[in-house]
């Protein structure tokens, strides 16, 4: 059994269920404020040569009598109510179970219990999925080389390591502040493309997942553009998809990395 996943989808599955309460409320709100209100009586619908036909009658004893095109919008009226009730009903239904899970204990961590033991029997427990300190340690103990950088470069990140441009460096300095552990160009090999090394791979914490960042700072030449295509293909093949497990963000002359756009990022993948 996949522990991560037990423990770490859990934060998906809120966070889903709260978007979803949040859709399904407005649309309640919006069929209540437009109600369609039916024609009293009852409708039959049948089929002749393909076609639809309609028949209403106003009470069960009554006799269907058959509408005609020019009365089709008493139909139309009619289907609709019948429609949006349903909605309505079905949406209700799904809000009062939705409500029920939210307040309720089953998004808990199960490993809450062990947060709650003195250290004394912590230290004897075997635990299913290994603590955040143990994670982050085994994330930042990997080794690797590195390329050899400028000695007069002033890209010098509150991590300790000199990157290549500012806009690498704000990304770090994001990264640092939001205390995501990261590696600088850490190498790895795609199949059918062979070694890259993208300009920070994260650990979401929470989730265990990693997590690459490539910036593409000079998306303005066309040369630069053309491989930075080839590579975004060779991540997606790999499995890194865009706003998935790839961050991906870019630069012209013209254009500018901003703070904004590295925070949203990090909002959506990385804490």
């Amino acid at each position: 059994m996949d522990y991560y996943q037990l423990e770490n989808n859990r934060h998906a599955l809120y966070k889903l269920l709260t978007e979803r309460r949040s859709i399904l409320q407005s649309l309640l709100n919006d069929i209540r404020k437009k109600p369609v209100i039916p024609p009293k009586g009852m409708l039959r619908v049948t089929k002749c040569r393909k076609n639809s036909q309609y028949y209403w009658k106003e009470r069960a004893e009554d006799t269907w009598r058959y509408l005609p095109k020019s009365r089709i919008d008493e139909a139309r009226v009619f289907v609709n109510s019948e429609y949006r009730n349903a909605i309505a009903d079905q949406a209700s239904m799904q809000l009062r179970v939705i409500n029920r899970l939210l307040s309720a204990s089953v998004f808990n961590s199960l490993e809450s219990y062990y947060d709650k033991l003195c250290d004394g029997r912590k230290a004897l427990v075997q635990r299913f999925t290994p603590g955040k300190e143990d994670v982050v340690k085994s994330f930042l103990d990997e080794t690797y080389s590195t390329f050899d950088l400028y000695e007069n470069t002033t890209h010098k990140t509150s991590n300790g390591e000199f990157v290549r441009s500012k806009a690498e460096w704000m990304i770090a300095e994001r990264l640092y502040r939001n205390k995501i552990p990261y590696q600088y160009e850490y190498p790895m090999t795609l199949p059918d493309y062979g070694m890259t090394r993208p300009d920070f791979r994260c650990l979401n914490v929470r989730t265990r997942e990693i997590i690459l960042w490539e910036h593409l700072g000079r998306m303005g030449e066309s040369d630069y553009a053309s491989n930075a295509l080839i590579k975004i293909n060779a991540y997606e093949k790999n499995g890194y998809f865009p706003g998935d497990k790839l961050i991906l963000t870019f630069e012209t002359s013209d254009v500018a990395l901003t703070s904004e756009v590295i925070d949203r990022w990090i909002n959506r993948l990385l804490v």
